[in-house]
């Protein structure tokens, strides 16, 4: 979306907002656009907020790095070894039905509350980077099969002439994909944590004090933050993947 675009947009909505706040006339339910900006000028002056989101942005990464590695091998997995792919699909199939809510409540029995953070984001973002990569492997095995069969290669030899350079795509728009999605389960397990810092604890922090300017000053600050990240990791997979 073009610069211009994005201005017509924003406007249109903060005229909405604006009229819709001064009908109301009660900024317990909707506060100003005015007061949200006072928020987050006062938020700007308090370390807390760069801690904050230092460390939502740091939870996010490690999330969708680990969960795009460990799908890459159990992909490769299940395309070799076929009763391994037979066996994981009930799993996965556990993993996507059951709500994320209730992965947070079980979790917060078992492991510390920072924990429970990494492990949910995991289980919502796994299935998606290994069904993207495991679909992929699967077309690069039946497209290039006749070759193989003409042309033995060691397995590194097909991974490292084939697979990873054909693998790119599927990569890209799996790690586009998710970082958007990791923020917001990021963000809601953090809510229902309620660990010391984050978005998602300043949120919860706010809502229990009746502040809804606080809560949509922080709602703007995760946008601006998945913003920046998806603009930051386009240039990094253009620079990788070219």
């Amino acid at each position: 979306m073009k610069i211009r675009q994005w201005l017509i947009l924003l406007s249109g909505i903060l005229i909405i907002w604006s009229l819709a706040s001064l009908g109301i006339d009660n900024s317990i339910i909707l506060p100003t656009p005015y007061e949200v900006l006072t928020q987050m000028t006062e938020q700007m002056q308090d370390i807390k907020l760069y801690e904050s989101l230092a460390m939502t942005f740091f939870r996010v990464l490690f999330s969708v790095l680990i969960s795009s590695v460990i799908a890459f091998f159990l992909a490769f997995l299940s395309n070799r070894f076929k009763t391994f792919a037979q066996y994981f699909e009930p799993i996965l199939l556990f993993l996507r039905s059951i709500p994320n809510v209730t992965f947070v409540i079980l979790l917060l029995f078992w492991v510390s509350r920072e924990i429970s953070i990494y492990i949910v984001s995991f289980l919502l973002l796994f299935p998606i980077f290994y069904q993207n990569l495991f679909e992929a492997i699967q077309d690069i095995s039946q497209s290039w099969k006749d070759i193989f069969q003409i042309y033995p290669q060691s397995w590194f030899k097909k991974m490292q002439m084939v697979y990873l350079p054909l693998l790119r795509p599927a990569m890209a728009s799996s790690w586009i994909t998710c970082s958007s999605l990791g923020f917001k389960v990021v963000v809601m397990a953090e809510i229902m944590t309620s660990v010391s810092l984050g978005i998602g604890a300043n949120m919860q922090y706010d809502r229990l004090n009746v502040n809804l300017a606080g809560v949509m000053a922080w709602t703007i600050w995760l946008l601006i933050c998945v913003c920046i990240f998806n603009k930051l990791l386009k240039k990094v997979l253009e620079r990788l993947f070219g």
